[in-house]
């Protein structure tokens, strides 16, 4: 399961930093906005010509969201409206992250099968599909995280690529390619386990 992978690694690190909001008496909701506040940043930085800041402000970005969390359970304060704005906040930030590639005039020239505007609406696509994918499956009382390509694993993807870009200026577009395929085979890997799970669950009558 995805959740036993790159959010294991930072937990520890997450954990401290929402022990340091809730001192500073930070509301969860709080940390949502911030995080996607920087995400909107870090794509107007990759549209202006600057991925090294912009894998460093997804990185941000992404750390956020796990403290929001990680605050609100240290606080007390998980609510059902919570969750929907943290859930609405991250498709919004997605989308935000993955449209920076759009304008990077850098990669205008570049081509891998599809010119890039194509694999940014590809990409759309595959990350909204993973979510959604798992949102169904919990609908019907089916836990769908799994797969490679979670939420945590497609912003270190593209966190690291970016960072990467002074070693070579494609590097940034190949993690933004990588991440496309990713999520879209973790979609359907994530019907597959599904439509398996409900063939075998007892129906109720």
């Amino acid at each position: 399961m995805s959740k036993y992978r790159v959010r294991r690694f930072f937990r520890p690190a997450v954990y401290r930093a929402a022990s340091i909001c809730a001192r500073a008496g930070l509301n969860p909701n709080h940390v949502t906005l911030a995080s996607l506040f920087t995400s909107i940043i870090a794509s107007f930085l990759l549209a202006l010509g600057l991925p090294v800041l912009y894998g460093l402000l997804v990185f941000v970005s992404g750390f956020l969201d796990g403290v929001d969390g990680a605050l609100a359970r240290l606080t007390n304060r998980v609510t059902p409206r919570g969750g929907l704005l943290d859930s609405i906040s991250d498709r919004y930030s997605d989308i935000a992250l993955l449209f920076g590639f759009a304008f990077w005039r850098e990669s205008e020239g570049f081509i891998f099968i599809f010119p890039v505007k194509v694999w940014v609406t590809l990409a759309v696509a595959g990350f909204i599909m993973v979510s959604y994918v798992r949102a169904r499956g919990e609908a019907v009382g089916v836990p769908l995280d799994v797969g490679f390509a979670a939420r945590s694993e497609r912003l270190l993807i593209l966190s690291v690529s970016s960072l990467l870009y002074p070693l070579s200026w494609q590097a940034p577009l190949l993690g933004l390619i990588l991440c496309c395929i990713a999520s879209h085979l973790t979609a359907a890997y994530r019907f597959a386990v599904g439509s398996v799970k409900l063939k075998n669950k007892p129906s109720s009558n």
